[in-house]
């Protein structure tokens, strides 16, 4: 599904092995077979399926389709829907560039601004599952690492998908047998995924009033969302989107630093130079003290720009033991409004889980 929220910067930081933020989705049943060796990737709600072999580890649970190969060696490859709308002047079939053309430019356009990129090549009689693709190759520095990304794009069925394969670019070129074979594997399916949904919400968990439990017992708080949103059902990721039509969401992650006695202020400005260096336009709207349930917290307003797409987000921070934890709110600007009393709610409805509870 389209990944147009907050999680977008997640996909940015997993093609680059970097961190920070989040995203999510849902749908109905699957049923690709699993190529002999290979293991799905994909996260619920696509319309592809992705495979990667059994050795790579699946990596999913920021409601981004991919895996990567160790710790050690940051190889990733990834997946997702695009959001992006063509201009209505320009169609397929017209005298200029085809929409997927159209897609690839602006795509382009983007990942011209990150630190250090250099165009390599371009491929623009590619296909991917048997559609037309297109694919570029560039470098860039993420996290003070040399990187090399490769990057197929293409359009099915008037959606736009990205595939993104990225290494460290001294090991870039070992994996390319491996990563075509990613690629000869994936298939396009008009049903979205749904996999196996391996949380168990525990029961008899009194909850408030309209709204019902999303978190399991494997996490240190109590995550409740309205009746009406719909539950993110990747294992380990807390999510929630108020409808399939729109994918305004919110989301709950927790980090643990190096440092135990690092404060939310500290951990403010790991995400501030996170996201003014991948988003385009960042703003930082305001900075209020506020609570997550009953803990003291610091609330982020901001906005931003990511593949010409403009985004409104609202980020709480708090501090519970050593572990600090993001609730973040993702909308587009013209629904931002719309679900931010819900999204409070879901804020001041949080609770940290006590040892019996």
């Amino acid at each position: 599904m389209k990944k147009t929220m907050g999680l977008i910067i997640r996909i940015l930081c997993a093609v680059l092995a970097v961190c920070l933020l989040a995203g999510g989705l849902v749908a109905c049943a699957g049923s690709s077979e699993i190529p002999e060796g290979y293991q799905y990737a994909t996260c619920n709600g696509e319309y592809f399926r992705l495979f990667v072999p059994t050795q790579w580890t699946v990596n999913t649970e920021s409601g981004v389709s991919g895996a990567f190969y160790s710790s050690a060696d940051p190889a990733t490859v990834t997946m997702t829907e695009v959001a992006f709308d063509a201009p209505t002047e320009t169609s397929e079939g017209d005298i200029g560039n085809t929409e997927l053309e159209v897609f690839f430019d602006a795509h382009l356009g983007e990942v011209s601004k990150m630190s250090g990129y250099v165009h390599d090549k371009t491929f623009d009689k590619v296909t991917l599952a048997g559609y037309r693709a297109m694919e570029v190759r560039y470098n860039v520095i993420a996290d003070k690492q040399d990187m090399k990304v490769r990057q197929v794009l293409t359009k099915v069925s008037g959606r736009y998908f990205l595939f993104t394969y990225s290494a460290k670019s001294e090991s870039f070129e070992q994996w390319l047998d491996i990563v075509d074979g990613i690629l000869e594997n994936i298939t396009f399916e008009s049903y979205p995924y749904e996999g196996e949904d391996d949380r168990k919400i525990p029961s008899g968990v009194t909850t408030p009033d309209g709204m019902k439990l999303v978190s399991d017992n494997e996490v240190a708080y109590r995550f409740y969302a309205p009746e009406a949103w719909v539950r993110d059902t990747n294992v380990g990721q807390n999510l929630v989107y108020a409808s399939e039509t729109d994918r305004s969401n919110v989301s709950v992650i927790s980090y643990a630093p190096e440092n135990d006695a690092m404060t939310v202020a500290e951990y403010w400005e790991l995400c501030l130079a996170e996201y003014t260096s991948a988003l385009e336009s960042f703003t930082l709207i305001n900075e209020t003290e506020d609570t997550m349930g009953d803990k003291a917290a610091m609330v982020y307003e901001y906005t931003y720009t990511l593949g010409g797409v403009s985004y409104h987000a609202r980020q709480v921070i708090a501090k519970h033991s050593a572990m600090l934890y993001t609730m973040t709110y993702t909308a587009l600007p013209e629904n931002y409004e719309t679900h931010l009393t819900q999204a409070v709610a879901m804020q001041k409805a949080l609770t940290f889980r006590g040892m019996f509870d």
